[in-house]
């Protein structure tokens, strides 16, 4: 099986504190070196999800290998 999708992102998502769908904005998480964004509402700026970035490059997982063996 394929994949469809190389990277989904979210337009609405369901807000707790305005309790209906609303549209989504991102910001880069408050975490130096974090590959989460938050997903916020527009309307309230309530944080209504994440959404983790992971770079698929040959660099980005050299990186990542090196991350590991320094541990």
């Amino acid at each position: 099986m394929s994949r469809q999708f190389k990277e989904f992102k979210a337009s609405e998502l369901h807000c707790p504190k305005c309790g209906t769908s609303q549209p989504v904005g991102e910001r880069a998480s408050a975490v130096p070196g974090s590959q989460t964004i938050e997903l916020l509402c527009f309307r309230c700026a309530t944080v209504v999800g994440h959404r983790t970035v992971i770079d698929h490059s040959l660099g980005g997982k050299l990186a990542k290998l090196v991350g590991k063996l320094l541990k």
